[in-house]
């Protein structure tokens, strides 16, 4: 049985990989049995995001990097972002930062659910069906 394919953005996946937190609990049990799906932005942005995490104290520079590498093993498959990826993502950009707009282009492209846990990006487009979002407590 093929398993059901979501796209995964950065802010979902270091929610699972940094720590026992609601949001990382919610979004692990999301994902689990899903083909994880996402542009390869999301290798710079899952080193980014611990990064900035140790430079702020808040996680030691071990954990972090251990934290990005379980984050870049749990993507399945990555697409590139350039071509008719791009030029959606940059219709979107009156609401979503272009990264972000990527993501939502993907999920476009591929018809299944954008799981993120950065609520700015269902702000933005509220009524889109495409976008499932991780709430905080």
């Amino acid at each position: 049985m093929k398993r059901p394919a979501v796209v995964v953005d950065a802010s979902t996946l270091i929610a699972v990989v940094t720590g026992g937190t609601s949001v990382g609990n919610q979004a692990r049990r999301r994902l689990q049995g899903c083909r994880r799906v996402a542009p390869f932005l999301v290798d710079a942005e899952t080193g980014h995001a611990p990064r900035g995490l140790v430079l702020r104290g808040e996680l030691a520079a071990d954990t972090a990097a251990a934290a990005r590498q379980r984050a870049e093993r749990m993507i399945h498959s990555r697409v590139p972002h350039h071509g008719p990826l791009a030029a959606r993502a940059w219709q979107l950009r009156h609401n979503l930062t272009f990264y972000d707009a990527l993501y939502l282009a993907l999920a476009e492209s591929l018809d299944c659910p954008l799981v993120t846990a950065d609520q700015r990006i269902e702000r933005a487009h509220p009524s889109h069906e495409l976008i499932q979002t991780i709430w905080t407590d």
